[in-house]
């Protein structure tokens, strides 16, 4: 199963139209599921919802996810290793940077122009997605530090 989300702060029209273009010309046969936002276009050849409290079940289930650039997401769904293809939202706040460092590192497909879908979903069968590790979390030593400097 695809699963896709555009998140919840715009929608992401040119998404969803590209993919019920890919399942028209039978391109993508796996079911489709996704998360539309507040996008304007219903897709017509898979379902979709709006919004749901959390979308862990539907990332769960998912052997593939199509996603928007945002930074909570992509880290969300990187944690989880799951095969992840990132596409930048032309109707949101561009964050290319972020999308670049995932990509080099291999936690993710980069796809630069709708258009490259159809490839990305192809590479994304046979890609070499490398697993995420969380950096280790140093914030202790800097509260330490904070308390130690008011106890002098």
């Amino acid at each position: 199963m695809i699963f896709v989300t555009t998140g919840t702060f715009a929608g992401f029209d040119t998404l969803m139209k590209k993919l019920d273009e890919l399942v028209s010309k039978k391109i993508i046969k796996e079911k489709i599921i996704a998360q539309i936002g507040n996008g304007n276009y219903k897709p017509k050849k898979f379902k979709w919802f709006r919004f749901s409290k959390t979308l862990l079940p539907y990332y769960r289930k998912a052997d593939l996810i199509i996603s928007h650039e945002g930074a909570g997401t992509l880290f969300e769904i990187i944690t989880m290793n799951k095969k992840l293809i990132a596409l930048e939202n032309p109707e949101t706040i561009h964050n290319p940077d972020l999308i670049k460092k995932l990509s080099n590192k291999k936690y993710l497909l980069w796809c630069k122009n709708i258009n490259n879908l159809e490839k990305c979903i192809k590479l994304s069968k046979k890609y070499n997605f490398k697993k995420y590790k969380n950096p280790p979390c140093r914030i202790q030593n800097e509260i330490n530090k904070y308390l130690d400097f008011f106890k002098s």
